[in-house]
């Protein structure tokens, strides 16, 4: 079946469209995160004893006469054609590989043509992960656990609804974990779990989700900045469990509602830096630096992150160059010290890149200024 690229990328598009309920809860988190990172970068402001001011849909952080601009959690160090070959997971993992790492198995495919997925299904050791090839974040149409063609054909029309070009990979078990670099710099370490709901015996695991998903937008602390979706990477893990959404959790039971980790909570986040292994902190920041990459959010799945990275024991998945600083924030204990973030920004500050240089007569004179939230 050959179908023109442009028809199909146009069927999926409107597919997502029609999705009006997920449209709108997709605003509210946008107003939810855009209000968190306001309140986000004024208390960075605070830490390094910068000037801060709302420039349109920006935000400037002035010190000794250099401004850092940021938007959410954009900063200006690598360039668009580093973000958009980062994007492209087929393309990092030959990236990957040619720096002598271990990969998935995966195979790229058309979502018209799925032959070279069920040839990795039938030929693989462990379930498979489906994912878009490039164009999405937070996990947004990845499936993981796929045993059969059945939830494979599923899988990858999730998946098409963002990016016609797909993924199959063998999954690899163990605990999601973001490395944090700058310049090769290792600023942190946390480590994901996966998103989870005490039942109460008597409300069904879907309106437990939609409590949850409620109390992150109205709550008076932010946990997250995403909601729980009850997608096709949910419905298959619940189902696994022998679980679909109508049903009733006891009370108490802790019910993990789907694999991926991007929308757990805070909870749920844990800063371990002193946990990782030298030798794996020393590959990753060698592989930022090799690749060019600034600003890295390193993805590893480890079974014990104590020890050496291995194709045993885990691997490098993915190479964010937009890394949501708000992992670092939104965390089941403070961290001593000063911010991630403001780490960040101060090495910026120093090293003047990324930034803006004002001349002598157009620098402020007044001392720190930080906006009302």
């Amino acid at each position: 079946m050959n179908v023109h690229p442009l028809i199909t990328r146009t069927l999926f598009r409107g597919l997502r469209l029609a999705d009006v309920p997920g449209n709108v809860q997709h605003l509210k988190f946008l107003e939810l995160r855009r209000r968190y990172y306001d309140l986000f970068w004024n208390s960075v402001a605070g830490e390094l004893g910068a000037q801060i001011r709302k420039w349109d849909s920006y935000t400037r952080l002035t010190r000794n006469g250099t401004v850092v601009i940021v938007r959410g959690p954009e900063v200006r160090l690598d360039d668009h054609l580093t973000l958009n070959l980062m994007g492209n997971k087929a393309l990092t993992y030959e990236l990957l590989a040619e720096q002598g790492l271990a990969v998935p198995k995966h195979v790229r495919f058309p979502v018209t043509d799925l032959g070279a997925a069920y040839g990795l299904l039938d030929s693989a050791a462990r379930p498979l992960v489906v994912k878009p090839n490039f164009g999405t974040g937070g996990g947004r149409g990845v499936t993981t656990g796929i045993t059969t063609r059945s939830a494979l054909k599923r899988a990858a029309i999730w998946a098409a609804r963002f990016d016609t070009d797909l993924i199959a990979e063998e999954q690899i078990e163990g605990q999601s974990w973001r490395l944090l670099f700058v310049d090769g710099r290792f600023l942190d370490a946390v480590r994901r779990d996966p998103p989870r709901i005490l039942g109460d015996g008597m409300r069904s695991i879907r309106e437990l989700v939609t409590a949850e998903n409620e109390k992150r937008l109205k709550g008076r602390h932010f946990t997250a900045l995403s909601p729980i979706r009850l997608d096709r990477e949910a419905l298959d893990y619940l189902a696994a469990q022998g679980l679909t959404p109508r049903a009733v959790p006891a009370t108490g039971e802790t019910v993990i509602v789907k694999r991926a980790c991007n929308e757990n909570d805070a909870s749920q986040n844990h800063s371990l830096s002193a946990t990782v292994h030298p030798a794996t902190i020393a590959a990753c920041a060698n592989l930022a630096l090799n690749l060019g990459v600034r600003l890295a959010g390193i993805d590893i799945i480890a079974r014990d992150i104590a020890k050496p990275l291995t194709r045993d024991n885990g691997l490098i998945g993915e190479i964010n160059t937009t890394p949501g600083l708000h992992h670092h924030d939104l965390l089941s204990a403070p961290r001593a010290g000063l911010s991630v973030a403001a780490t960040l920004i101060a090495h910026m500050f120093e090293t003047r890149s990324g930034t803006v240089i004002l001349p002598e007569a157009h620098r402020p004179s007044s001392q720190l200024r930080v906006a009302a939230g």
